[in-house]
């Protein structure tokens, strides 16, 4: 007889197998919703994750299934033997059944206690991660207002003139005050973030989310301030390079009028202080308009950042006309340049032609005053002459190469459009002719003095050698003679007298000859003429000599003569013996003429 289990085997299995399944998809929907719950990179609106509590907190009202496992337990012995039988008595095609049946609702079993840990711990996050949510939720309006200002603070604008970059700052100034007016709502959110990613059981995003709004916060409001930073000093830079533009006129039309007046200066004196002024005119104009330059190009990097690229030719065609404007300042430079060039030229001309002026008239005052001054010894005045003449030399030669450097300097051309250009050329003139007629006559008088001064020489010569002759002379003529002991005695004597007074007659010659010198010199001088009192002292040696000459030549043509009648009076008287009658009247002439002479003789040699 079956048994109730037996007749009713097919409903039992549905059943069985009913709640095996349904226990199978309940722990598939589990770990779906766990997984979604636990999903990394994925983020839910609070409403989607609402639900996704909901369903957990279904799916989690039974978590342990006691009931459910005990009664599949108990199902599986009834289900395991269909054709009835207990213990041993069980077929063994129900005990393959039954180990099978055993082994799928482990498997389940097995798979449930494993859900349980990560169930456990989602069931205590959810909470927090729904409030997460929620405020993940909360946050999207201001966030999002926060990234729509961010967005205008950071997209590109090109304003092309200072209206539309007025009108750029009013945008700006709206954005911060948008910005400005989610302080109160950003810094609730963050407190509220603040104190959720406290929690331990916090989402993972919910750090993202917080970073995301604080940055968000940040870049808004830092870009915005950026943007309007760079918005008003672009306006500032902007006006600074329109008005600069325009008052750079200003310092070139002055240096355009400048040019037009710039000219030589044929006066040195002034070329030299006019061109000071005009350098330094040019110097203040340069440096106003380099200035000015450099601001504009300032500028230009400034407002080209916002302007862009489709306004960068635009701007630098009209930084470009600035600088064409500017080649007038080249242009005066190199002007100026070549006229001060010029006038340093005429300057160092003129200076020079000046300095021959200021040595040349001192110079014809010493010259004439070395010409005509009787005060001045010779041997001085060659002294300073050649002084004079050497300086002389140096300058002469420069006269022909000034007088060149003059005719370059001052065309005809200058000569005849320029009053000062013939004052300055006659003032040359006058220096050249004075200078060289001044040359001409050092020339002259250097000659004259030299050959004054020869003759000085020469008559110095003579008195230099005449006078310790004169001294010894007067000596010799103060000492008397010595008395003759003999003719030979006198006609030595005679000799020494006679040679003497060639002597005294040969200096007599020099000393002419030195007073005729003296008389020469063209240039007259104190310098005292000692000829005069030397041809006195000559006399009266000349005369003692002549004296002495006469005195000898009395005694020695005395004695020669009282020699001769002695002699003849010797060989008459030697004669006497031999002659018959001896002319005894005539001897006694011859004696007494002999007598005659040795008395006179005695006479004459008493006297010296």
């Amino acid at each position: 007889k079956m048994t109730f289990w037996q007749e009713n085997y097919g409903f039992v299995k549905d059943v069985y197998d009913a709640r095996i399944t349904k226990y199978q998809e309940w722990m598939d929907n589990l770990e779906k919703i766990v997984a979604k719950v636990m999903a990394q990179n994925v983020q839910y609106t609070y409403k989607e994750f609402k639900t996704i509590q909901d369903t957990l907190a279904s799916l989690t009202r039974d978590l342990e299934k006691e009931g459910m496992k005990a009664w599949l337990d108990m199902m599986l012995e009834k289900v395991a033997s269909p054709h009835g039988g207990e213990g041993e008595s069980i077929s063994a095609k129900d005990k393959e059944l039954k180990t099978s049946e055993r082994l799928k609702l482990q498997t389940l079993i097995d798979r449930h206690d494993l859900l349980l840990p990560s169930t456990v711990e989602t069931q205590a996050k959810v909470e927090v991660y729904a409030r997460c949510y929620a405020y993940g939720d909360d946050i999207k309006p201001t966030v999002k207002t926060l990234d729509e200002m961010l967005h205008l603070s950071i997209k590109e604008i090109h304003p092309h003139n200072m209206s539309m970059v007025d009108e750029q700052i009013d945008k700006c100034d709206k954005v911060i005050n948008t910005i400005e007016a989610q302080r109160d709502s950003y810094e609730e959110l963050l407190k509220r973030g603040q104190k959720l990613i406290k929690l331990p059981n916090h989402a993972p995003f919910l750090g993202e989310l917080l970073s995301k709004m604080e940055n968000t916060w940040k870049d808004a409001n830092d870009k915005s301030q950026e943007r309007i930073k760079l918005l008003k000093s672009t306006a500032v830079e902007w006006e600074k390079y329109d008005e600069l533009r325009a008052a750079i006129n200003d310092p070139v039309e002055k240096l355009e009028g400048e040019f037009k007046r710039y000219r030589k200066f044929f006066d040195p004196d002034m070329g030299t202080k006019k061109f000071g002024q005009k350098k330094q005119l040019w110097e203040d104009k340069k440096k106003a308009c380099d200035d000015m330059l450099a601001t504009i190009n300032k500028c230009f990097d400034t407002i080209v950042v916002v302007a862009g690229e489709e306004k960068k030719d635009y701007l630098n065609k009209e930084v470009a006309e600035v600088v064409e404007k500017m080649t007038i300042i080249k242009k005066c430079e190199e002007r100026l340049t070549k006229l001060v060039e010029y006038n340093d030229k005429l300057a160092s001309t003129v200076n020079h032609a000046r300095e021959l002026d200021a040595w040349a008239k001192p110079t014809k005052e010493k010259i004439d005053n070395l010409a005509s001054s009787p005060e001045l010894a010779p041997d001085v005045r060659l002294k300073e002459v050649m002084a004079i003449y050497e300086e002389m030399e140096q300058k002469k030669p420069q006269l022909e190469p000034l007088n060149e450097e003059y005719k370059e300097l001052l065309t005809e051309d200058d000569l005849e459009k320029s009053e000062t250009a013939k004052k300055t050329l006659q003032e040359w003139d006058d220096i050249k002719a004075f200078t060289s007629d001044l040359c001409d006559q050092i020339e002259k008088e250097s000659e004259v003095i030299k050959t004054d001064h020869q003759h000085y020489s020469d008559y110095l010569n003579v008195v230099n050698d005449f006078e310790p002759w004169i001294v010894e002379a007067e000596t010799h003529c103060k000492n008397p003679l010595c008395r003759p002991q003999n003719f030979d005695e006198a006609q030595a004597l005679l000799n020494g007298c006679k040679d003497f007074f060639a002597l005294c007659e040969t200096k007599k010659s020099a000393l002419d000859n030195a007073a005729k010198a003296r008389d020469t010199m063209a240039k007259k001088t104190n310098a005292e003429n000692v000829v005069e009192s030397l041809a006195g002292r000559w006399e009266a040696v000349k005369k003692i000599s002549d004296d002495r000459v006469k005195t000898m030549t009395n005694v020695e043509q005395t004695w020669n003569d009282l020699q001769k009648t002695t002699i003849d009076l010797a060989a008459k008287m030697g004669e006497v013996p031999k002659q018959a009658k001896p002319d005894l009247e005539e001897i006694d002439k011859v004696f007494t003429a002999m007598k005659w002479l040795n008395d006179h003789k005695k006479e004459l040699l008493a006297a010296i």
